[in-house]
């Protein structure tokens, strides 16, 4: 089927004609890929026909364009939502070229942009209340403040302390699920001075450090000041695209989260799934199945196994590193095979989680194409960041694998992790503990504030699916998504773009063997 290039000198206009020979000859030849003998398949591949709507792919809300920089990620199918295409522009993230800058500058940053828009609600709010600097607070005289929180806790991690706790041999504390104590107390800092803030305990453990908030009150003496009440940013405005108006039928997004490529407990699950999605199952549900647009890998889709802590101390000798290169490598092969089989049908999105390979800090790269030596030949597949915005048939998508919220829920008290999801949009920030416990690059700028509320926003790697239909005070309307760990529930998401309805598909694994020693019976 393919040709064989013999002349070195031949030009690129007869290269290309050679590369268009072959691709047509592969179009022609999948209407009969199942029936090759040379694949030992008996059936006709099932290609599902789907529902086409306009993608555009944002990737550079948390990369910045570099020319010349250290980490770099190319890519095919770059189109952005600023029209750039990708073309001759490498995207990369800051780290490379500002190692050498300081966390303050992420803060600086961040109370730059939200303070035009915290005067503004104040103004609305409090009008004829004076804002003032700390330096110029006067005791008793009550006032606006516009800055930063800091909150002190006593059980949060220090690296100070865990060093001097090992050099002298004294136990390490167990990890927590929450640092939350009693002796936790809060600050209010801006570009003057700092000053404890006096309230009630429920304020001190309902909020966490890097918020930027205007707090009423009045000054008291030894630097205090009594808080009255707190005015957050609120919820950003939400955009509209005439994308949108075309979308005269029914189409959906399938988010799937924590696949696990890799788990020998998951490999039937995973099979099933992929049946599902290319169509391979049944004929029922097949109009459904047309209308996924888009399919998202929201984190963790390859398997990490849990090393002990002996196998960083102990020597390894060369054939064993080599062997667990190797053996580390298996299930990004299997997820490669398994994203070509997927991306002939329907596109696809890879965002990173914080067992993937690729870095561990926010905002994560998109995964190396090296990775999926197959797939990435596919323009269906599209390796993004994490966090991840893109456009969607009008709508705006934004998500992460679920580290932001994880993270914070350690450091507060909230009713349910739905109820802090939804304070990220009021305090208009995805990750406000972000560099503080969260792990942050170290950037000129914060790309974590969320300037244009979202139609959806999604949170990965969840113990459950839950979902909530939120109404902003100006009309906006956002689909608040949590996706199960796939690998654990065997669930997945499918969201409606035209109406915002969410609903799961789980996969019953045990219906496909009802003599099993595992199934009751009394069940079936």
């Amino acid at each position: 089927m393919f040709e064989e290039i013999n002349d070195e000198n031949e030009s690129l206009n007869e290269l290309f004609k050679r590369i268009e020979k072959i691709e047509s000859k592969i179009k022609q030849t999948k209407k009969s890929y199942g029936k090759d003998k040379n694949f030992g398949i008996d059936q006709d591949y099932k290609s599902t026909e789907r529902l086409d709507v306009i993608i555009h792919h944002n990737k550079e809300r948390f990369l910045e364009k570099q020319p010349n920089s250290t980490i770099k990620s190319n890519h095919k199918n770059d189109d952005n939502i600023n029209g750039d295409g990708g073309g001759g522009v490498t995207t990369s993230l800051v780290i490379g070229q500002h190692s050498n800058l300081q966390y303050s500058s992420i803060y600086a940053s961040r109370l730059e942009k939200l303070i035009p828009i915290l005067v503004e609600n104040v103004e609305s709010k409090y009008p004829g209340t004076p804002i003032q600097k700390i330096l110029h607070m006067k005791p008793g005289d009550e006032c606006v403040m516009i800055g930063t929180l800091y909150k002190e806790m006593e059980l949060k991690p220090n690296i100070l302390k865990a060093y001097a706790q090992d050099r002298a041999m004294l136990p390490i504390p167990d990890n927590r699920d929450s640092f939350v104590g009693e002796k936790d107390k809060l600050f209010f800092e801006d570009n003057t001075g700092r000053v404890k803030l006096i309230g009630s305990k429920e304020m001190v453990d309902g909020l966490v450090t890097g918020l930027n908030v205007a707090i009423l009150g009045k000054g008291l003496p030894d630097a205090e000041f009594e808080v009255k009440d707190i005015v957050f940013p609120g919820i950003p405005p939400q955009p509209h695209s005439r994308d949108l108006e075309s979308l005269k039928d029914d189409a959906y997004i399938c988010l799937i989260s924590g696949l696990n490529v890799g788990d020998a407990n998951n490999i039937f699950q995973t099979q099933l799934l992929m049946d599902y999605l290319q169509g391979n199952l049944v004929d029922n549900g097949s109009d459904l199945l047309g209308k996924i647009c888009k399919v998202l890998l929201v984190g963790n889709s390859i398997h990490k196994e849990n090393e002990p802590i002996e196998a960083f101390v102990r020597y390894s000798s060369k054939s064993e590193i080599q062997a667990k290169q190797a053996k580390r490598a298996i299930p990004i092969k299997d997820l490669d095979g398994y994203l070509c089989e997927l991306c002939q049908s329907v596109p696809v999105d890879v965002i990173p989680g914080p067992n993937d390979p690729t870095n561990i800090s926010l905002p994560q790269l998109p995964l190396n194409s090296c990775l999926f030596p197959f797939s990435i030949q596919n323009t269906n597949l599209t390796t993004s960041t994490n966090p991840y915005q893109s456009q969607i048939g009008g709508r705006l998508l934004l998500g992460t694998s679920g580290q932001n919220i994880d993270n914070a829920s350690r450091y507060m008290i909230y009713e349910n992790k739905m109820s802090l999801t939804e304070s990220t949009l009021i305090w208009r920030h995805l990750a406000p503990t972000a560099p503080d416990t969260l792990t942050c690059a170290a950037l000129d700028h914060d790309p974590f504030v969320i300037e244009q509320c979202p139609h959806i926003y999604f949170v990965g790697n969840q113990d459950h699916f839950e979902t909530k239909l939120l109404k902003g005070p100006n009309d906006e309307i956002v689909r608040l998504v949590f996706i199960p760990n796939f690998s654990e529930t065997n669930t997945i998401i499918l969201v409606n773009l035209k109406t915002l309805d969410t609903f799961p598909i789980h996969f019953n694994t045990t219906s496909f063997f009802p003599q099993s020693p595992s199934t009751d019976s009394s069940e079936q």
